[in-house]
Order: structure tokens, then sequence, then C-alpha cells
């Protein structure tokens, strides 16, 4: 079989096991919201379209995500400069350690190295006018909900495989079957939490909200006033927003509306949602020829 053939095969295979562990996660979060709601409670088809969005994002990112990873197998030999070897093994061999703290380990190193990218990532996302065309549809949802964490437009998940590639995995050399522990437990910790801030729960959690982001905290982010516009990018620690001065701390009843405003209403249909952008940024790069719009 040709790479092609096995790349078409492997993802008609993960259709089952992506629709099951998408939409089981959702469910207390959904039951929470729908009790407990900030504004009026999220709608069964804000659910139904964020679902169709994040399922379209994988099948149409997974293969250019193989290639980022394809390509820095071959630029990392030409560097000249040798990554920094990291092994979670060694933590653990320590004596005062042991296996439980390398797990530990496997958990927040990573994910501290993980938030002090996506922090940068997001940032960038936010001033850059292209990156800004694909990341506005993770920030078009009327009515964030715990379904909005994978509402995002699969050039955006591209661009931040490259660039964490290019940048932390040009720096850190760990060992496949170590980062792959390494990413399945953060990554379980991160889509945890990410469910939970991005929930439309009614919720404030003052003591935890210069620990974690919590959902007042992440609100905020997707806030449509403009006195909260570029605050609160940090994915899982609020520490690197504090660090370079983007923290905003909400008031006790502070739960904002969310979207982009009537000037930029959310997308109908999955294919204005992943299409759309894609004119926005050819009427942006090519101005003299204005492509026709998706709707």
């Amino acid at each position: 079989m040709t790479f092609t053939q096995i790349l078409l095969s492997s993802i008609k295979g993960m259709f089952p096991s992506l629709l099951y562990w998408l939409v089981l996660p959702l469910i207390p979060f959904i039951v929470a919201e729908q009790l407990w709601p900030v504004g009026d409670a999220p709608r069964w088809r804000d659910y139904g379209m964020n679902l169709l969005i994040s399922l379209s994002t994988v099948y149409l990112s997974l293969p250019l995500g193989i290639v980022a990873g394809l390509l820095s197998a071959r630029v990392r030999p030409l560097l000249p400069w040798k990554p920094v070897s990291f092994t979670f093994h060694n933590i653990g061999a320590i004596p005062v350690a042991g296996p439980a703290v390398e797990i530990l380990a496997m958990i927040f190193v990573p994910l501290f190295l993980h938030d002090f990218w996506f922090y940068w990532s997001h940032r960038i996302e936010h001033k850059v006018p292209v990156l800004w065309a694909f990341h506005k549809l993770h920030h078009s949802d009327e009515r964030m909900n715990t379904s909005t964490w994978a509402r995002d437009h699969f050039l955006q998940n591209v661009w931040r495989a490259f660039f964490s590639v290019f940048t932390l995995g040009m720096i850190v050399d760990l060992d496949l079957t170590e980062a792959g522990k390494a990413a399945l437990y953060s990554n379980m910790f991160l889509a945890g939490l990410s469910l939970f801030y991005h929930s439309a729960i009614r919720a404030r959690l003052p003591w935890l909200d210069r620990i974690l982001v919590t959902p007042q905290v992440h609100r905020i982010h997707h806030s449509i006033d403009p006195e909260h516009y570029n605050k609160n990018f940090a994915d899982a620690l609020p520490i690197f927003d504090i660090l370079f001065g983007t923290y905003y701390r909400p008031g006790k009843e502070e739960f904002p509306a969310t979207g982009l405003g009537p000037a930029f209403p959310a997308p109908r249909s999955i294919w204005s949602a992943q299409f759309g952008p894609l004119v926005a940024v050819g009427n942006m790069l090519l101005p003299r020829r204005r492509v026709r719009s998706i709707e």
C-alpha cells in the first residue's frame, strides 16, 4: 500500500473511536451547563455544530500535521546545535522519587512547556491577521460552551503543529516512547481542563483562578467587551498571563457575552466554517483579485 492509502485507511478506521472520545467526555459538562448556565443555556444545535467542526478539523489537519513531523525529522540533523536530551526515567530512578514522581513529571513538565509554547503561539494568532482569520472560528461561538474547546479551524491546528515541532521540537530531544507516554498523560489532563474552562457554567472559583484556568477566567478571553480583548491567553496555567501582563481577573459577577459581535456572525455551515477563512485570507493576500465569499 502507498503512504496515501495507509493514511486514508487509518483516518477511516479512526472515525468510530474519534466520535466516541469526542462525545463521551462532554456529557458531564453538558449536564452541568444545562443546570447552572451563564445566561441562556447552550442549544443542542450548538453542540452539534461544534462536533461537526471538530470532526472535519481532525480529518483535514491530520495529513498536514504528519507532514510537520516528517519535516522536523529532516531538519533536526541540519541544526548547528544539538537538542537537549531529556528522559523521565532518570527522574524515576532517583531513590527519593520513584515511579509516582516519574508519572507526575510526565504530566507537569510537558504541561509547563506546552503552556509556555501555547501562550506565545496563541498571542501570535491574535496579532497576525492571517492567523487570526483562522482563529476567529474558535472565537465566533456566540454561546461558548464545553464543546467550543474543539471548535478550531483545521489550518489553526496545522499552524500549531508546525510552531510546536519547529520551536520546542528543535530544542528538546525526547525519546519517542517517553514522548508518547508524556503526551498521553498531559493531554488527558489538558483535554479535561479545556472541557471544563470552556463550559458555560456559572461558577466562581477565586481560590483557583490564579493556579489553573477556570470557566470565568477563560470567558474573559472570549468576551465581546473591548476591555477584555487580548487577555487570558494561557491554556492551563495563568502564571504566564500574570508574568507577561495579560492576566485579567474577573469580578464577582463578571460573566460577559461571548462571540465576535454582529459584525462577525458565526458561520452557519461546515463549508463556511472551514473554507470561509480561506477566502478571507485570499482576499487579504490578493487584494486586487477578490475571492468570492462562501456562505
